[in-house]
């Protein structure tokens, strides 16, 4: 290498350390919006299986070819479409009043671990709320806390944009799980 490419390689080495740490330094000084409106609320899923008509809240719909539509099927559930018309609640406790529904679907798309895809509403029917809240969004369920995405409401909630935070809050077996979810709006009308 001749002496000026190597100068000149070593210029733009510095250049961009000196960039990126910049952008690194922007980025922590950065002031994050602060949420028009904040919910915690949990949902409780109780999963049809064989024995339970009439408390379920959730069915399996579609299933792989090796797996049936009674139970959850193996390899981490995949290839499992699951319909659910969930209680809200305002606390963790499933014979709480309920504060409306959680309607939607979600559907395991891995085989080496359980993870699911989720598109669902919050159907808000309360003297509090009116309207709905739409989420979409993937969900690694093996992470304690994950993140989706608030795209859009109704009522009370027009036009609304955030991010929700998703937490099992308890399971037992797979026939019920209850979720925690905390929801920051960024975006309210």
């Amino acid at each position: 290498m001749e002496p000026s490419t190597s100068f000149i390689l070593t210029l733009l080495f510095f250049f961009f350390l000196l960039n990126s740490s910049s952008v690194e330094s922007m980025n922590k000084n950065k002031k994050l919006p602060k949420p028009c409106k904040t919910l915690t609320l949990y949902f409780h899923d109780i999963i049809y299986d064989g024995t339970n008509a009439g408390n379920a809240t959730s069915a399996i719909v579609a299933a792989p070819a090796w797996a049936n539509r009674t139970t959850l099927s193996g390899l981490m559930h995949f290839g499992d479409v699951v319909v659910f018309d969930d209680p809200i609640t305002t606390d963790n406790n499933l014979h709480s009043p309920a504060v409306g529904r959680a309607q939607g679907l979600y559907l395991y798309d891995r085989k080496e671990v359980f993870t699911a895809w989720l598109g669902f509403s919050f159907v808000f029917n309360s003297t509090e709320h009116k309207g709905t809240l739409n989420f979409i969004g993937a969900d690694p369920l093996m992470e304690k806390v994950r993140d989706v995405s608030v795209v859009g409401g109704t009522g009370d909630f027009f036009m609304s944009r955030g991010v929700a935070t998703l937490m099992t809050d308890a399971f037992e077996g797979s026939v019920y799980f209850r979720l925690r979810v905390d929801i920051k709006l960024y975006e309210c009308y």
